[in-house]
């Protein structure tokens, strides 16, 4: 909460930063009222920006400082350094190395995977497929604990649940622990959202078998994986084998 919160003081949601993965989950609750069982923890901290990949309706002069923003906050946080020795797209604290912030943005049609610094913002960002789903359509909510509140962006709920089924087949090897969270998100939206916001889910499930065989391949790939658990799933009619 309280790297969310100083980002936030600092102006990284106000510049089109989205607050992503499993806090951004947890504030999905919120806003619907539900208390998530399954896939709610974490220690990492994941968030987004257009950067240079789309455009958004900001002005150019634009700017914030997130590098020392997460200074600010004395919890050791220093960038981890790549190949070519600049500061990526990901900072940790090398006493508690579980605990990072990662910084991401859509991977651009042929661009490269390498991370990008987005100067106006004082980061990196590191691209990744599939991103600019959840940049579309934003929402705003709150994320809160016992030292207090903070409205944030957040990814669209039904869009969110999509982009786990899309991705999960992504997650090889040592990522398998966080395709399983994956799933369970997907579940728990998918159980919400095929109750009350039915038409939301379709539309975004059809959004994605529309951007062609590799999203659809990995969409329907998912959408097995979540037929296969068990107890079933209630909203998987939702989802459509083919829209």
């Amino acid at each position: 909460f309280r790297i969310v919160r100083r980002l936030a003081e600092y102006g990284f949601f106000r510049a089109g930063g989205v607050l992503v993965g499993t806090h951004a989950f947890l504030c999905m609750g919120n806003g619907l009222g539900v208390r998530f069982a399954e896939g709610a923890s974490t220690l990492d901290v994941d968030l987004a920006h257009a950067g240079r990949n789309i455009s958004i309706a900001l002005p150019a002069n634009v700017q914030v400082d997130v590098h020392k923003a997460l200074e600010s906050l004395e919890m050791g946080f220093l960038p981890i350094a790549e190949l070519q020795g600049a500061a990526g797209a990901t900072y940790v604290n090398p006493k508690d190395p579980e605990l990072r912030v990662d910084f991401l943005t859509p991977l651009a049609r042929g661009g490269a995977a390498r991370s990008v610094r987005v100067p106006n913002l004082n980061v990196a960002l590191q691209p990744l497929p599939f991103m600019e789903f959840l940049l579309q359509d934003t929402i705003q909510a709150a994320l809160f604990c016992n030292e207090g509140a903070v409205a944030v962006n957040i990814p669209a709920p039904a869009r969110f649940a999509v982009h786990k089924l899309i991705v999960h087949g992504e997650r090889k090897g040592a990522m398998r622990a966080k395709a399983r969270k994956d799933l369970h998100q997907a579940a728990a939206l998918a159980e919400h959202l095929g109750a009350h916001e039915r038409e939301a889910l379709g539309a975004a499930w059809a959004d994605a078998l529309s951007r062609g065989p590799g999203w659809s391949k990995r969409a329907l790939q998912g959408r097995a994986a979540l037929a296969r658990m068990r107890p079933p799933v209630p909203g998987l009619d939702c989802l459509a084998v083919r829209p």
